[in-house]
Formats: structure tokens, C-alpha cells, sequence
């Protein structure tokens, strides 16, 4: 069940339980929907279901300004405009290649992809943003967006500048404004025990792969994309393997999986906490680098798009723009030159600004009213962190469970 309500994707776990977390007042009453509101059969009933019960409609968003998500948004469009208490949007994203930051071109393209829309596509796209933000706006002071390059594009689509502020991610801010990341200047070696992030999609990956598995042999991968996770938890492979790169480890026959080296886990809080037993993290997952912090280890993020180079400029989180036609890059080359001074400068400034942005919705936070202290949300996090990884199917808790139920429903012995 878990791999089926994260969004397709671990790192939005992060973004929504950050927001939650900052939410959680004693003045408030929250409740927790998934990422598939706007799917509902019947948005007209859902309206009213929210109008009746709700007070304040808040959405965290993460790469939604991207060319494959032009239907949800106009599903959302069309919710939106159908609520009648005020909506707040937190942390939304542009996606496009990296180099639009340079030229601004604001063709949105797809994650790990140099594809981007001809222009009458990119024309209907940008129109149903806009519609889309038109619609918050009515019902909003102001749109939270990640980095400068959203507040840009969405300039460009019409939309005011004094309308949107740029607030970085709201997972950053999770533990609030006294995070501060202390740089390891240790060099890594054979022993080191190494994350790799990886995003199967993006080009050229499998040589960082294989450099770094053959560098540091304690190397270990969480997989955030849900497909992986079932791949984990079951022992079946789930993607066509004739159209992924079959040196990533998004298949049962890949070395990480035979060593048991890629991992799962079914809550952000197991995740966060097992940054704690490593010793440096990078790649290419924006969330799968803030995991890292928060867990309190540095972490490197390979930039490969708009979205992941926005947010670290904002952040000051260290990367590399990644240049698929180089050299394979080792974890140690990033480790040298990977300073947090930077982050845990620019911090209480982030974290105001971000708390000015709830402020301006008519929001109140647990630093309003609770001294930062969120005792019932704080338990379940206590709860989830002593839930470690799952490993690939040998060892599986989901597999052992369908193996012992299988036996029961056959009648034999359960040993």
C-alpha cells in the first residue's frame, strides 16, 4: 500500500509531511489526503465534501509546472474553482533542462529527458498553468513556488510578480529554522559507506553508477520511484526492460540488487534516520540529498534540470551541474568540495521568509503557537523511524508474508 500512495515518487513524502509538520498546531485540526484528489470521479461531490468540512485547502506541490501534468492541473483547475475557502499552494515547481536557466527558455520538458514540446503545445501548456494559478489566486494571497526560475516562467505566462514568492522547499524547513550541516573533511576511501541517489532517466547515469559501485563496495541506493520499491518488496521486476537503461538498478539483474544494496523505506522518517549510519550521500534525487541533511549528513546533488538547480541555489545545497558526456564523478571528488557554509548561513532567513508566506495565507504554524513543538506529529515520526529498509525479495518482509499466507490458504504446515 505504501508504494501506492506516495505519489510515484519517496521524495514527495518529504515536501507533504514538511508542510504537515509546520502545520501541526494545536490550533489546528489537520487531515491528510494523498496525491490523487484531483481523480476523484466526482469533482463536483469532492467540492462539496471539502467546502463542507474544511476551513483552509492547502496543497504542497512539488515539479507540477512540467509538460506531462497538463491534465491533473486542469483537474485541479477545475476543483478549485468549485471551493469556496481560501487555498494555499506551497513549493511549486518548473521542470525544464538545465540549460533553460541560462537562455530562459521556458519550455517545460520531462524529468531526466532533453525533450521539450513544440511551440503550440508549450502555448496550450502555459495556458492551463496560468489557469491553474488564476484559479489559487482567487482564493490566495500569494503561490509559494521553489526558485527564482518558476517565478520567472510563471512572470512570463502572465502571471504578477507581486503574486508569488519564492520560498525553496518546504521539506528543508521540517525540523525548522536550527538545522545546520556540519562539513566533513575526512577523505573517503574502500571502507566509506557511500548513498547514491539515483534517477534512472537521466543520461549516462549507469557510468556514475558503476564508478562509484566499483570505488566504494559498501556503496547502498535507496529507490524513491514506486515501481523500484515494488521491485524490492516482491522480487518482480516492473519496468520494460527493453526500454529503461539496464545499467541502472530499476531490475532484478542488476549487481545492486544481487548484493542487496538498493533499499526501501515505506516512510519519510526511516529514510531520514538512516542518513545518521553514512558517511557522505549525492546524486541525482533532489529529496533523495535533502533526506540526507535533514538526517544531518551532507550530501552533494548532481544538477541535471531547472527544478534541481533552482531549489539548491535557493537552499545553498552544493552541486554539480551534470554533464553527461564527462568523466564519471566519484563520490570523493564531491566530498572535497562540498561546504554547508552557505546552507546554514542563508537557514533563518529561508525559514522566515517561508513562515511569512504561510502568514500572508492566514495560516498559523507550530512556531505561532507551540514553541516549534508538535507532540502528536513527532510521535508518529518517533514510531516511524524504527522502521528500517527493506531489502531486495530474499529477505522481504512482504515476501515471507505472501509465502506464510500462501501456505495457510493451501493448508500446509507454517514453520
Amino acid at each position: 500500500m505504501s508504494t501506492r500512495r506516495m505519489g510515484g515518487n519517496a521524495g514527495n513524502l518529504l515536501y507533504g509531511n514538511g508542510v504537515a509538520r509546520t502545520l501541526a498546531s494545536s490550533a489546528n485540526d489537520l487531515r491528510f489526503g494523498a496525491y490523487t484528489v484531483y481523480r476523484e470521479p466526482d469533482l463536483v461531490a469532492e467540492a462539496a465534501r471539502i467546502n463542507e468540512n474544511y476551513d483552509h485547502f492547502v496543497i504542497p506541490m512539488a515539479n507540477s509546472f512540467r509538460a506531462s501534468y497538463g491534465k491533473q492541473l486542469t483537474q485541479f483547475t477545475e476543483l478549485i474553482k468549485m471551493l469556496d475557502i481560501p487555498v494555499t499552494l506551497v513549493g511549486v515547481g518548473a521542470q525544464a533542462t538545465a540549460d533553460s536557466m541560462d537562455n530562459e527558455d521556458f519550455r517545460m520538458s520531462r524529468t531526466g529527458r532533453l525533450w521539450t514540446p513544440d511551440q503550440s503545445k508549450a502555448d496550450k501548456h502555459n495556458a492551463t498553468v496560468r489557469a491553474f494559478c488564476e484559479a489559487i489566486l482567487e482564493r490566495s494571497s500569494e503561490i509559494g513556488v521553489r526558485g527564482a526560475f518558476t517565478k520567472a516562467y510563471l512572470e512570463s505566462v502572465g502571471i504578477p510578480a507581486e503574486s508569488v514568492r519564492v520560498i525553496g522547499c518546504p521539506s528543508v524547513y521540517t525540523w525548522g529554522p536550527g538545522l545546520q550541516i556540519q562539513n566533513r573533511t575526512r577523505k573517503l576511501n574502500r571502507f566509506s559507506r557511500v548513498s547514491m541517489n539515483i534517477d534512472y532517466r537521466v543520461a549516462n547515469i549507469d557510468r556514475v553508477i558503476a564508478a562509484n559501485m566499483e570505488a566504494y563496495p559498501r556503496l547502498t541506493s535507496p529507490s524513491q520511484d514506486a515501481a523500484s520499491a515494488r521491485m524490492i518488496l516482491t522480487g518482480k521486476d516492473q519496468y520494460d526492460l527493453e526500454k529503461v537503461n539496464l545499467g541502472t538498478p530499476v531490475h532484478t539483474g542488476h549487481p545492486m540488487y544481487a548484493k542487496r544494496s538498493v533499499l526501501y523505506y515505506s516512510n519519510p522518517w526511516g529514510w531520514i534516520e538512516s542518513f545518521k549510519n553514512i558517511d557522505f550521500t549525492f546524486g541525482a534525487r533532489l529529496h533523495g540529498n535533502i533526506a540526507s541533511i535533514l538526517g544531518g549528513t551532507p550530501a552533494h546533488l548532481l544538477a541535471h534540470d531547472s527544478r534541481t538547480t533552482e531549489l539548491a541555489d535557493f537552499h545553498g545545497i552544493p552541486y554539480t551541474r551534470y554533464d553527461k558526456d564527462a568523466a564519471p564523478v566519484l563520490a570523493g571528488d564531491l566530498v572535497e568540495k562540498t561546504d554547508y557554509t552557505q546552507f546554514n548561513t542563508l537557514m533563518q532567513d529561508g525559514f522566515d521568509n517561508f513562515i511569512e508566506f504561510l502568514h500572508a495565507n492566514n495560516l498559523t504554524t507550530i512556531y505561532d503557537t507551540d514553541r516549534g513543538e508538535a507532540p502528536a506529529f513527532d510521535a508518529g515520526i518517533a514510531a516511524g523511524k524504527k522502521i528500517g529498509a527493506e531489502r531486495p525479495a530474499s529477505q522481504s518482509r512482504y515476501v515471507r508474508w505472501i509465502e506464510r499466507k500462501a501456505k495457510i490458504n493451501s493448508g500446509a504446515p507454517n514453520n
